[in-house]
């Protein structure tokens, strides 16, 4: 603690910058997004420091809580909001873009649907075109090739980004 004091004392710069890395890198690792609002805030903080507006720790902490908790309350809203709102667009009624959320709740929809492997899957990871899109993806079960072309539906979303996919046709001849 009395090395934090120190380096608050020293520059109070580096210790908001390094506060506003470590809420972007959580929230670059866990995806929540609700961690971003804090870091934003710590680099506002640390900006000021930078440009010589000394306010001093309490004023700054206090700072740092406003525009954190300003930042999740809208969040927050915007997100009750649009789970009021979700507009359907065609078949199986699914969700549209703006009105969804997040990536992950995007992506949700997409469990169950059939699409097509853009190029071979070796050793069960490839790409795969569906609604739309192309998609990272893996072979349901791990390991295995599968053609291009070949018929796949969704069995789960990981992490939001990548999908989890299962041949619909067994027994593809090996890649010669």
């Amino acid at each position: 603690m009395a090395a934090l004091e120190a380096l608050y004392l020293q520059d109070p710069f580096w210790l908001w910058l390094a506060l506003a890395c470590l809420f972007v890198s959580l929230n670059l690792a866990s995806g929540a997004s609700l961690l971003m609002w804090p870091g934003m805030a710590a680099a506002v903080v640390a900006l000021l420091e930078l440009a010589g507006v000394r306010l001093g720790l309490p004023v700054e902490a206090g700072a740092f809580v406003v525009l954190s908790l300003g930042g999740l309350a809208g969040v927050i809203a915007r997100r009750s909001r649009a789970k009021g709102a979700v507009v359907a667009d065609g078949p199986g009624d699914r969700p549209t873009g703006k009105a969804a959320g997040d990536r992950q709740e995007q992506t949700r929809v997409l469990v169950g649907r059939i699409g097509r492997s853009r190029g071979e899957f070796v050793n069960g990871v490839g790409r795969v075109w569906i609604e739309g899109a192309e998609w990272g993806a893996d072979l349901d079960g791990g390991d295995g090739t599968l053609p291009d072309g070949a018929s796949v539906r969704v069995t789960k979303v990981i992490g939001g980004i990548k999908l989890q996919v299962q041949a619909l046709q067994t027994g593809w001849p090996a890649p010669t």
